[in-house]
């Protein structure tokens, strides 16, 4: 994930040298978490609404040479199929001697992925194995993947911004915090550097969340082969938005390829999906600060209903494919899918170098387009989403209207050696009823910023936030930018 707080779920490519800013989006792994399923209960059981059926073409059959076995739909689901690795409300067990499952698993696993092709329409270029890995050696790993990938100053830069924006508690530890949601709700991972999946768990049956895990991340390894993922990632730190638009792209891909799947071949077993979801874990995802939780299931949830508008515009594969090609280049065309059709993209918003008008000491920290997603959250203030009317809908974000209409943004940090802090943060908006409502809605939100801060309507259609740890400061901030 490649934004404030958003360690992404799905897909992630292979390590890289320390990154500066939304680490969590940009790691060497593609995962799937219990936002993943948690789509289900967002969607209240029902699956994505107008979910298409599947064309002839999505007629799961084995491919020849492949001798599958049909997936059980009456055995209950193994302790490790909850995405904790431990039995539904019972704590985990401790750790235990590795060893692989058994061939009857093997052979659940094999005839899953051979019915992913067909449904999807790509044809494997090369075998995809797959191993199992315990949940501490998961969790070992996440840790030296996060430490290699992560610049420790970096990570905590961004957690300094989000706590004077009012998104973190200032008790919060981001890196811990991490750590934590990632290390127990990751169920299974891709890895691009080995071509293999992961599944987390010694499962001996696979349960109906297990063979989901399956469809999603094989999924993964056909986009891998046949879009080459890396190649198109984005990699400038400061395009967090755009970088997580484009993990919502891959994101919605395999989860409506993993809905398809199910719904053809375990439609019993999908209508009790939320009882192999281990309750602690769920709570341990509600207890998150909304800025995390939110960045942890839109790839999913938005990124699955993106992904299905796309696909019903043709009811093909092909209109899907070129949103691996060419991502959206927002969050704003993930929520809002008719601005992708129309390739309503971006403004550029520019702000000067504050540092030298602020004087001497002053450095900038951090830059980043936030983008409607993340402004979607601030404006909502830790309000609960309204239920969905509809069932197979989305839960309607609070305030929502208040980030709708945005056009481009952007944010920029600078610190002085002292420890004192300044931001600046401009917003353009398609028009200037857009820019009035968010206009209004900071005006409430203006409390829970620190320091002293200004709002200030900088024309028709921008916005301008600047705040900073101090009265004096502030004044030097707006004299730096002209105001």
């Amino acid at each position: 994930m490649s934004g404030p707080s958003g360690l992404g779920p799905v897909y992630t490519p292979p390590p890289q040298p320390a990154r500066p800013i939304w680490p969590w989006a940009s790691l060497g792994i593609a995962l799937v978490v219990v936002a993943g399923l948690a789509v289900w209960l967002l969607l209240g059981g029902g699956g994505p609404a107008a979910s298409p059926s599947p064309t002839p073409a999505a007629v799961v059959s084995p491919t020849p040479g492949r001798s599958p076995t049909a997936p059980s739909t009456s055995a209950p689901a193994s302790p490790s199929a909850s995405p904790g690795g431990s039995p539904v409300g019972s704590p985990s067990p401790p750790a235990s001697p590795w060893g692989a499952p058994d061939d009857g698993v093997r052979a659940e696993i094999d005839a899953i992925v051979a019915q992913i092709p067909p449904l999807r329409q790509l044809e494997p270029l090369a075998d995809v194995p797959y191993e199992f890995v315990s949940r501490e050696e998961f969790q070992t790993d996440l840790q030296d993947l996060i430490d290699d990938e992560t610049d420790p100053e970096a990570l905590g830069t961004e957690e300094r911004l989000l706590k004077r924006l009012g998104l973190l508690p200032e008790d919060l530890d981001l890196r811990e915090t991490i750590l934590e949601l990632y290390g127990s709700q990751v169920a299974a991972f891709y890895r691009p550097d080995t071509g293999t999946f992961y599944i987390i768990g010694e499962p001996q049956t696979l349960g109906a969340f297990d063979k989901l895990v399956v469809a999603h991340e094989y999924t993964h390894a056909l986009q891998d082969q046949h879009f080459d993922l890396e190649s198109t990632r984005i990699t400038d730190p400061s395009e967090g938005d755009a970088a997580l638009a484009q993990l919502a792209a891959i994101e919605g891909d395999a989860s409506l390829v993993m809905f398809q799947w199910g719904f053809a071949n375990i439609p019993g077993e999908m209508l009790t999906i939320g009882d192999s979801l281990n309750p602690t874990d769920l709570e341990l995802l509600e207890s998150m600060p909304p800025i995390l939780r939110r960045q942890l299931e839109f790839p999913y949830a938005d990124g699955l209903m993106f992904s299905l508008a796309v696909f019903s515009q043709q009811f093909s594969w092909g209109p899907i494919n070129e949103t691996l090609r060419t991502p959206p280049v927002s969050t704003e065309q993930i929520l809002h899918p008719d601005k992708y059709f129309a390739g309503e993209a971006p403004v550029e918003v520019m702000l000067p170098d504050l540092a030298a008008g602020l004087g001497v000491g002053w450095t900038q920290s951090y830059t980043q387009t936030m983008g409607e997603l993340n402004i979607q959250v601030w404006v909502g203030a830790g309000e609960d989403p309204t239920p969905a009317a509809v069932p197979g809908e989305l839960p309607v974000q609070p305030h929502a209207e208040a980030a709708a209409g945005w056009g481009g943004d952007r944010l920029a940090m600078y610190e002085h050696t002292d420890g004192g802090w300044a931001i600046a943060w401009q917003i353009e908006w398609d028009t200037p009823e857009d820019a009035d409502e968010f206009l209004a809605r900071a005006g409430e939100l203006q409390g829970t910023l620190g320091g002293a801060s200004e709002i200030v309507d900088a024309g028709p259609q921008t916005v301008r936030l600047v705040l900073a740890d101090d009265q004096a400061t502030l004044d030097a901030l707006t004299a730096a930018l002209g105001e």
